[in-house]
């Protein structure tokens, strides 16, 4: 377990109709660590954030792109329809690392949970379960971000740390912001995807 000092300050792209802070609850498709479910069969929420702006837009804008060589795409609209908050954590959390040597300790590589392809995820969801029974101090996970390395990644969970643990320092409605959108042509340009209308 690591803890997630108090200020540390994480990006997320998410539904406009979402608070800046509001937690996921299990509406979507699949991704890596959600949706979950509690052993109630209730809904566990998530919110997935970035320790950048270039990582948040890889693990969600970006996510998608296949990894082949030469121009790729993304839609314009897909990145103005969301919005950018920053989000700035109260106190100090603990989150279960899940970098190599951790995973080694418990018997699995990063092609186990972090490299999978999106076939996998309703399998890696359940580890993510399982970390959530495993251990009550755990209020998320953190990985190096497979879209975006060596940039972290994190998963939290809604009973562990309620939106009141964070702090909206900023929110930006990608459509409304030309200078934000130039920076994401920019994160696409290392990687030729081009946002297309």
């Amino acid at each position: 377990m690591a803890p997630l000092k108090a200020g540390t300050e994480l990006y997320r792209f998410h539904d406009p109709t979402f608070d800046g802070s509001a937690y996921n609850p299990c509406k979507g498709g699949l991704t890596r660590f959600a949706p979950l479910r509690l052993p109630s069969g209730d809904c566990l929420p998530t919110l997935y954030a970035a320790t950048t702006l270039e990582a948040a837009v890889w693990e969600s804008l970006f996510h998608d792109v296949p990894h082949t060589a030469g121009p790729k795409s993304v839609r314009l609209n897909k990145v103005t329809s969301r919005t950018l908050s920053i989000l700035k954590l109260k106190h100090e959390m603990i989150v279960a690392p899940l970098h190599a040597p951790d995973l080694h300790r418990i018997g699995l590589g990063r092609a186990d949970l972090i490299e999978t392809l999106p076939t996998a995820y309703a399998e890696t969801a359940r580890w993510a379960e399982a970390f959530h029974r495993g251990n009550a101090s755990v209020a998320g996970l953190q990985w190096t971000s497979r879209r975006c390395d060596p940039e972290q990644a994190f998963v939290f969970f809604e009973d562990r740390s309620p939106s009141s643990a964070w702090r909206v320092t900023e929110r930006i409605d990608v459509g409304t912001a030309p200078d934000l959108i130039e920076e994401i042509r920019a994160f696409g340009r290392r990687a030729e995807i081009t946002l297309t209308i």
